[in-house]
């Protein structure tokens, strides 16, 4: 696993790093300006959800709704037992083999992000519902600990980390790993994803790190595995059986 040995120290740091000195300034930089507004409106699409203006107004108010571009990680989510439950049904290849890994890095994903979410309990951004604390709303700001059901955390202090940020990179980067030509596009995408988690404020820059942490370990844990080590890069569609 050295890969993995190469990024978690480097991807850590960054987080320490982005925590105590990025990520309140960048969150009231983005909202401040307005930008998710600006994004929706250039876009003409739908901001989802609606988030109240700060902590007085209890009702909140509507913005232009931004959904259609970045809420496809819980449906993909949704749909990876069946991918999963499908592939007995495909011939042995590389897209087969795809969607195996695919699909178990997904469901991996989103059982140890839930986890972390529950441990982690941080603050978000934004309220969202029910009043939550945030940095916008209140200046609440921090890691509040193992809130919430056991193993089940509460939705009032979730960002930690960026869940829709880790089910893209699982879902990307098995592409790349099979599709080794595809693995640049694969992780711009993976990282598209989580920037616009960013500009939207749906998270903190320090979420969607490890959002990506998490996405990147799992997956690669997955494919150590599942898949053969010999694989080559470019190998044919079908790859072949070993020897008895």
């Amino acid at each position: 696993m050295k890969p993995l040995l190469r990024i978690w120290p480097a991807v850590v740091v960054a987080i320490v790093v982005s925590y105590f000195f990025i990520d309140r300034s960048l969150c009231s930089y983005i909202y401040d300006h307005a930008v998710p507004q600006q994004i929706c409106a250039l876009f003409q699409i739908h901001h989802w959800p609606p988030v109240q203006a700060d902590q007085g107004d209890l009702e909140g108010h509507q913005l232009n709704l931004f959904v259609q571009l970045v809420e496809w990680p819980p449906i993909l989510t949704g749909l990876a037992p069946f991918l999963l439950l499908a592939t007995p049904f495909l011939k042995s290849g590389r897209f087969r083999t795809l969607l195996i890994l695919m699909s178990v890095s997904i469901l991996f994903t989103f059982g140890l992000k839930n986890e972390l979410k529950w441990i982690f309990s941080r603050d978000w951004p934004l309220t969202w519902t029910h009043n939550n604390p945030s940095w916008i709303g209140n200046h609440a700001y921090g890691f509040l600990w193992f809130q919430g059901k056991l193993f089940q955390g509460t939705d009032a202090t979730g960002s930690f980390p960026s869940g829709h940020t880790a089910i893209a990179f699982a879902s990307f980067l098995p592409i790349g790993l099979i599709y080794r030509r595809l693995l640049p596009f694969c992780i711009a995408l993976a990282i598209f994803e989580g920037l616009c988690m960013v500009v939207m404020d749906y998270h903190f820059f320090s979420d969607i790190l490890a959002g990506a942490l998490v996405g990147t370990t799992c997956t690669l844990l997955v494919k150590s595995t599942i898949l053969p080590s010999d694989l080559p890069a470019d190998a044919p569609d079908v790859i072949p059986k070993e020897p008895v």
